[in-house]
């Protein structure tokens, strides 16, 4: 029996059978996964920790034919503070929901699972608005799927977007100049230079730095991470 040492994060669990679980990974090597838990419904099954949602361990596993098991764990960081706090574990389901819409298994998620890991620890650690932190992150996932749009030109005339008002088309995944802009407004938002700077700042960052800004008037920004996550997830 072949073992395999990974490190990964439950983002969802399953029961399975009358002690059994199927939990969800995203992991540093193998991608995301889907591993068999077996007992780990039990109250004094060693995998117990383990085998529960946003827990992050260091996992050996094997494999047969078909499926992933769990043969041991250790708890890396159990994020307890955000699994008691509402609010904020509702966004993380979001997140984990959209990151299982748009990765398939044995997908190489490493920077993923980096980007899920900084993110919920930003969410529990930093005094940040949350709902910022959301949409950083969303934007930033479908960078790494690559899904960046352009930045720097109008996307129709090539005309520097800085002295111009800036739209964003969601049904294209472009910027535009207002000039270049049809007459059906619907599918454009329109966004402000200080959020465009924001969001080139989170296409060329590394992930570790991809939170360290400030922005003074966030609600654009907001909103082109939500519309910009739905169009890109409905495009998937």
């Amino acid at each position: 029996m072949n073992l395999i040492k990974v490190k990964g994060i439950v983002i969802k669990e399953t029961t399975y059978k009358e002690n059994d679980k199927i939990i969800t990974l995203l992991t540093d090597k193998l991608g995301k996964i889907s591993c068999i838990a077996r007992g780990a419904k039990k109250t004094n099954s060693p995998i117990l920790a383990n085998s529960q949602y946003l827990v992050y361990s260091e996992f050996v596993l094997y494999k047969s034919k078909k499926f992933y098991y769990i043969n041991t764990g250790e708890v890396i960081n159990t994020f307890y503070n955000l699994r008691i706090d509402f609010d904020k574990l509702n966004l993380i389901f979001e997140l984990t929901r959209m990151i299982n819409s748009v990765t398939d298994e044995n997908q190489d998620t490493e920077k993923i699972l980096q980007l899920f890991l900084n993110t919920i620890y930003v969410m529990e650690k930093q005094n940040k608005d949350i709902n910022v932190v959301v949409a950083i992150f969303k934007i930033k996932l479908f960078v790494l799927l690559g899904f960046a749009p352009r930045t720097t030109v109008c996307s129709n005339c090539n005309n520097p977007l800085e002295n111009n008002v800036i739209y964003y088309d969601y049904v294209s995944n472009r910027f535009l100049c207002e000039n270049c802009t049809r007459e059906d407004k619907r599918r454009y938002i329109k966004i402000s230079t200080a959020t465009l700077v924001a969001i080139r700042y989170i296409i060329a960052s590394d992930i570790k730095k991809v939170f360290s800004f400030e922005l003074k008037n966030t609600a654009d920004f907001k909103l082109f991470g939500q519309v910009f996550s739905d169009a890109m997830s409905s495009g998937i």
